[in-house]
């Protein structure tokens, strides 16, 4: 896939003398496997990414990152596929989350209400959390799970093509 580009683009910036602020995470930053732009690597901070940012949690972005370096995936598109519910996006895919909730539950629904803010999140979603809940856990386990079976058999497909490619100009 674009293994090139991602190559080129980080090989640079992972080579030259870190800024006296990333220091202490030196190591973080040496690590080969934060940065490998290998299939394993990528599906699985794909996945994880979506999976946390599907969730209504705050901070979606440190989480993502935390646990990307416990998985040892890649940490930029950890963090970067997390925006999946940004601004724009968060009051729709939420909406959609409580309505399957509600659906599932089988519970009457209640006026739906988002407020950016962390008042919201302490109170406003305590009137909310079954149903949201159980429709974030449903809609980041598919679509999370959607997007690292279509990436990963992409991504060998693309690999098996130009293996076929280069074969056959060798022959």
């Amino acid at each position: 896939m674009p293994r090139r580009f991602f190559r080129r683009v980080s090989g640079g910036y992972l080579k030259k003398q870190q800024p006296w602020f990333l220091r202490p995470f030196q190591a973080i930053l040496a690590h080969p496997a934060f940065f490998a732009v290998t299939r394993r690597s990528v599906v699985g901070a794909l996945w994880l990414g979506l999976f946390i940012g599907l969730l209504p949690l705050p901070a979606q972005t440190l989480t993502a990152l935390l646990i990307a370096l416990v998985m040892r995936v890649n940490l930029p598109i950890a963090g970067l596929s997390v925006w999946v519910t940004n601004p724009v996006t968060v009051f729709p895919i939420f909406y959609w989350e409580y309505r399957l909730g509600t659906f599932i539950l089988d519970i009457p629904k209640k006026p739906f209400s988002i407020d950016l803010s962390w008042e919201w999140f302490t109170t406003g979603l305590v009137t909310y959390w079954k149903p949201m809940m159980l429709g974030s856990l449903i809609t980041a386990t598919v679509l999370s799970s959607a997007v690292y079976v279509a990436v990963s058999v992409t991504w060998r497909w693309v690999v098996a093509n130009r293996f076929r490619r280069r074969h056959r100009r060798d022959n």
